[in-house]
């Protein structure tokens, strides 16, 4: 893993302050640094009023999904005798995507600091944060910091002498993409196919082990102390364009890109000055052409409708995309946007659980159909059958890892059908061997 870039003037570092600081990964240097502060003020605090605190911050999930993160957690039932836990979800999976870990990496005390004021808010004693398989060095530092954060007294039967029980657990994933999905990890950590569950019930009525559950990403945990310590109105205050998109976000741009890297920006910060300013643009002589701008799962956005667009949640769905985990992949001109769009549906149709028939044929019949066309041997009718093979596709599973692989189809189709159409004409060479 790359050295973190250091930080642009443009930038609002919050999560991303100590990237790079070898210092901070340590207890004694995270105390240093302020830390452990939130959570001995949010141990003195009413749980009730924690969670009106990050509501009214207007936090939302960071994970992908968006939603508001004091309304997940004021939907926990009051406590009744019953056990209830706290999931931390750092199996950051998403294409794309490379910000988690490098939270994990360098502040790991402040994801622990996160869940542990996240775990009292709901009432909760036990964490279980579950990491990514293939996360070998996040994986040390955590397990390092959580024995650290031990034997100082953080957590243990006596939370930093406040008389509240908290236990962290760490729990390694097997490089299943699918276990990114809420309740397909819920299965796993219990030791079971990484299958997702029908919802209702949702995990706040019956979660890990059928008891009550809140389950939080790792960006949305971090941005918690900060929160906790400067106040939910200064947080709400990070905000550029639309009000119900607040705070910071780290987003992973990579691709055809001079500078790739994680950027915090203000939400509402303009993409195109993001792409082109902080990541320093395409290579010379190359002009954008295509940006996904949430991890591959999500809809692809032409170079025209990066012009002008916030990013935040509300700007990119107006632009037809969503903001998603925050993973912007950068296409220059020089991108076959056919092949690439076959290598996401390839991801996805091997990624499939296979346990929705949509899912498990969709995602097959998408990448045989995109490797004829890519083979020189495709059909006049195959774009729309790419189409109403999406449509089977989309809303109609128990997750939306089908309509993840249908996302880039559509929009690809629906931007760029001049580049399929030349490899059904025969006016493009085979990209592929014949199949």
């Amino acid at each position: 893993m790359g050295f973190p870039h250091p930080s642009h003037p443009r930038e609002t570092v919050v999560l991303s302050q100590y990237f790079g600081d070898a210092g901070a990964r340590t207890y004694a240097g995270w105390v240093q640094r302020g830390g452990y502060q939130a959570l001995r003020k949010a141990l003195a605090t009413a749980p009730d009023a924690l969670v009106a605190t990050i509501k009214e911050s207007g936090l939302r999930g960071r994970g992908g999904a968006g939603f508001p993160t004091g309304v997940k957690w004021g939907l926990m039932p009051k406590p009744d005798g019953r056990a209830r836990y706290l999931v931390c979800n750092a199996d950051e999976s998403e294409p794309g995507t490379f910000k988690d870990r490098e939270i994990m990496r360098w502040t790991p005390h402040a994801v622990l600091e996160g869940c542990a004021i996240a775990a009292h808010a709901i009432s909760a004693e036990t964490i279980v944060i579950y990491i990514r398989g293939e996360f070998t060095d996040p994986w040390q530092i955590m397990s390092a910091a959580v024995a650290e954060a031990y034997a100082n007294g953080t957590f243990g039967p006596d939370a930093l002498g406040s008389g509240r029980r908290i236990d962290v657990i760490l729990h390694r994933g097997a490089g299943a993409y699918i276990c990114g999905e809420e309740t397909a990890m819920l299965n796993s950590i219990e030791g079971k196919r990484g299958n997702p569950r029908i919802k209702p019930p949702y995990p706040a009525q019956a979660g890990l082990f059928g008891l009550p559950t809140t389950i939080n990403n790792v960006e949305t945990l971090a941005a918690v102390p900060h929160i906790i310590n400067r106040g939910a109105e200064w947080h709400k205050g990070l905000s550029l364009a639309n009000p119900k998109s607040t705070g910071t976000k780290l987003i992973s741009v990579c691709g055809h890109i001079q500078r790739p890297g994680n950027y915090e920006i203000t939400l509402g910060f303009p993409m195109q000055e993001l792409i082109f300013d902080l990541a320093g643009g395409p290579p010379p002589g190359r002009t954008l052409k295509a940006v996904i701008p949430g991890g591959s799962s999500v809809p692809i956005m032409n170079a025209e409708e990066v012009d002008g667009c916030a990013t935040d949640y509300e700007g990119i769905v107006a632009r037809g995309s969503m903001l998603g985990s925050g993973g912007m992949i950068v296409m220059d001109d020089s991108t076959d946007m056919v092949y690439q769009i076959w290598r996401l549906a390839r991801f996805y149709a091997h990624e499939s659980c296979a346990q929705c028939t949509q899912c498990r044929e969709g995602t097959a019949w998408t990448v045989k159909v995109l490797e004829r066309i890519l083979a020189g041997k495709g059909r006049p009718d195959d774009l729309d059958l790419l189409l109403d093979l999406s449509e089977n596709m989309t809303g109609k599973t128990i997750c939306v890892l089908s309509d993840s692989c249908a996302a880039p189809v559509v929009s690809g189709i629906q931007k760029f059908r001049g580049e399929f159409d030349a490899y059904i004409a025969k006016a493009r060479q085979p990209a592929l061997a014949a199949v």
